[in-house]
């Protein structure tokens, strides 16, 4: 079988991660995958052995004819979306392409869908407008649910008849002393040391500056609360900050903070592998997805609470309890209505609120409201020096694990998904 996967997304590694995922457990099935990718993505598909045709919005060729000379000399079984609404998005606002052109080659079209979209209302939020994505997915027989973030249950909702839950990845694993030793060397950290990651993506500081003024707020001014939080942390932790320089993270004492600005996906892992803990204000994190097989406490803060102008002090201390004087000053300074945001810089909330209610990932990892600082502080500093708040995260991460490890095998997944397509699945 031949599998052509289009993740075409600008500037971000996550939906070609999942899709490279994907391709390795059905590669041992004699599954041959084929991708049209980012350049921002090349070296990645390389590294995994998979062939890879490489796109951008500024080339001169119309994406479409690029994919009719794929198609022509690849010859695929069927087309993968890696994933389902990072197709759309891309097709339409970066190559301003209709998604549904890969229609014309007549081939079976099976779609990932990371945020288990048929429970959801389709509300995207891009550069401040709300715009409703394409739910032609609802139509199609079956969509392939990678987990984590979906749940391993597909449950009763509508659409959640065509999802097949499927282990996202076979190939990480908690690091051995020796793998953490080497990881952690070029740091120079001393044995009683603690290493929190703290991870950005380059299309976040590309959209802070270039979106509406809301997201360019959020943008600017997030950094600055996040770097406020972490300086509260004991001088023995170590900041290994992720992703592109945030001038508000420059005023983290200096001896204590790493910053890795270009990496590889495989590099990424291995340093949550050697990490501490890691720390994400966005969803979905990829971190926090690997930190569950890495067995690395993991925490993520999001804003559930909008203020009004003027209003933090009472709108906190009803929601809260209280408010700390850096956020109250924070707040007081943010020029704008504070949104709720779960896609920082951007809100995505309609996507992600249903994606984490009752979400058994969402217990293997903390959780605190970003404008509540004494909880963000806390917890912290709990997962990365209190013993009883590691075992209990420990606990919780070994029995999402153990309803993962339940899951059938990923072949047999795809070969469920290819045989309600009329195709002949691996073997």
């Amino acid at each position: 079988m031949r599998l052509l996967f289009l993740a075409a997304v600008v500037k971000e590694h996550h939906e070609a991660t999942v899709g490279v995922d994907l391709a390795n457990q059905l590669r041992g099935a004699g599954v041959q995958s084929h991708f049209v990718i980012d350049t921002y993505n090349e070296q990645q598909v390389a590294a995994a052995g998979h062939p890879a045709t490489v796109v951008s919005p500024a080339m001169d060729d119309d994406i479409r004819d690029v994919l009719r000379r794929v198609v022509g000399t690849f010859r695929p079984d069927a087309i993968v979306l890696s994933d389902y609404v990072a197709h759309w998005v891309a097709f339409t606002y970066a190559y301003r392409t209709d998604p549904w052109c890969v229609e014309e080659f007549g081939l079976p079209i099976i779609p990932m869908d990371l945020y288990e979209l048929a429970n959801t209302d389709f509300d995207l939020e891009i550069l401040g407008r709300t715009v409703r994505a394409d739910d032609r997915i609802l139509s199609m027989p079956a969509h392939l649910r990678p987990v984590p973030v979906a749940r391993p249950e597909p449950g009763p909702g509508p659409g959640d008849a065509q999802a097949l839950p499927y282990r996202l990845s076979r190939t990480i694993g908690p690091a051995s002393a020796a793998e953490r030793n080497r990881i952690r060397g070029p740091l120079g950290l001393s044995d009683d040391e603690r290493l929190l990651v703290v991870p950005t993506m380059d299309w976040q500081q590309l959209i802070s500056a270039k979106g509406d003024r809301i997201t360019r707020e959020l943008g600017a001014r997030v950094p600055e609360l996040i770097a406020g939080y972490l300086g509260r942390l004991p001088e023995r932790t170590r900041f290994l900050l992720l992703g592109p320089d945030w001038e508000a993270f420059r005023r983290l004492p200096p001896e204590r903070t790493h910053l890795v600005s270009s990496y590889t996906p495989a590099e990424h892992d291995d340093w949550v592998r050697a990490a501490d803990g890691v720390m994400a204000f966005h969803l979905p994190s990829p971190a926090l997805e690997r930190s569950v097989f890495a067995d690395v406490p993991g925490l993520y803060a999001v804003n559930g609470i909008e203020v009004e102008p003027g209003a933090g002090r009472a709108v906190l201390t009803d929601a809260l309890g209280g408010v700390s004087p850096r956020v109250a000053a924070w707040l007081d300074a943010f020029p704008l209505t504070l949104p709720e945001f779960h896609l920082w810089p951007l809100r995505w909330n309609s996507i992600y609120r249903p994606l984490y209610a009752g979400n058994p990932f969402a217990e293997a990892v903390a959780h605190a409201e970003i404008l509540d600082e004494p909880s963000v502080v806390g917890q912290l500093e709990e997962l990365l020096y209190d013993g009883a708040a590691q075992d209990r995260l420990a606990a919780a991460r070994d029995g999402y694990r153990r309803q993962i490890d339940a899951l059938p095998d990923t072949v047999e997944v795809f070969s469920e998904a290819a045989r309600r397509l009329g195709l002949k699945g691996p073997s």
